[in-house]
């Protein structure tokens, strides 16, 4: 719903208030929904994106994807669609991610967008409802959606934060994965240790917040409480960090891929932490190679 196109670029010195020189290194499709499509379409499953697109950036979008051969539908919008900027500091190894809000909608296009997802969903197991909301958007959206959804008996993956977590919190989400601030968005006022966040998540997953219930916790893996009763961490192999960009995105792929493959839940987490240390340790916003997905997985701790 809130798509981008991501500008990666280097320099050898990252300058505050005078030119920093730049190489332009490359342009991505960007997005949660349109990143986890592009991971799941690289492990050979058939996907459907749908996403708002405006202006020179809204076509740059489309070509890219077309270049991927990713299925989309477009919702044509007024608004320029937005990009997003990944710089790296060659001297450091750090990187800068420069994220704006995106496109604005109008009542219109946003309700063609949602008419659109719900059109397409109904061939699916699986809806994932992914990223922020544009400006404009009703904070409700992926609650409304996640309800159309689970009267269609579809699966609902959320990953998003704020206003529109909230609201979609209780509604029938199968799987909402969170990271810690979320997770204090939701409540939280624990220490950081394991054993007191999975009390906590089994407690929200027992009164109803989702089915399941995930929170990442960077590179020390991540956590999962299930409906059955399951309490699960799994923690990645040290890799060499070359972009966070999309991380949290390959993590969600890689356990949709599980799930729809009717892994167990402790597999599903195994393989999405897995996903999001390849992705870490790859260029750019996605998984390159999916060997590298099955290397990694063989070192997971859980």
């Amino acid at each position: 719903m809130n798509p981008s196109v991501d500008l990666f670029g280097t320099t050898d010195h990252l300058v505050i208030d005078a030119k920093t020189r730049c190489r332009e290194s490359s342009r991505e499709p960007g997005g949660g929904g349109i990143n986890v499509a592009r991971n799941l379409a690289m492990l050979g499953h058939g996907v459907h994106t749908v996403f708002p697109a405006g202006g020179g950036n809204g076509q740059l979008l489309e070509t890219l994807l077309c270049r991927e051969s990713i299925p989309y539908e477009s919702i044509c919008v007024a608004n320029e669609t937005r990009q997003n900027l990944a710089l790296t500091e060659t001297a450091t190894g750090r990187m800068v991610h420069l994220v704006f809000p995106g496109a604005a909608l109008t009542r219109d296009e946003w309700q063609s967008c949602d008419a659109a997802i719900q059109r397409a969903m109904a061939r699916a197991p699986y809806l994932v409802l992914s990223g922020s909301l544009p400006p404009g958007a009703p904070e409700d959206l992926y609650a409304r959606l996640t309800e159309a959804a689970k009267a269609h008996a579809i699966r609902v993956v959320l990953d998003t934060s704020g206003a529109p977590l909230a609201a979609a919190v209780g509604r029938g989400v199968h799987l909402i994965k969170l990271n810690r601030k979320e997770l204090a968005q939701l409540g939280y006022t624990g220490d950081w240790t394991p054993e007191s966040q999975l009390e906590a998540m089994a407690q929200m997953v027992q009164e109803g917040a989702a089915d399941n219930l995930v929170v990442t916790q960077g590179d020390q893996g991540a956590l999962l409480a299930t409906s059955a009763g399951g309490r699960f961490r799994a923690v990645p192999p040290p890799v060499t960090v070359v972009s966070h960009v999309g991380a949290g995105d390959s993590f969600v792929a890689l356990m949709v891929h599980s799930l729809i493959r009717q892994a167990p839940m402790a597999d599903a987490l195994a393989q999405g932490v897995a996903g999001a240390a390849a992705a870490i340790s790859t260029d750019g916003n996605r998984i390159r190679d999916r060997f590298h997905i099955e290397s990694l997985l063989n070192n997971v701790s859980c």
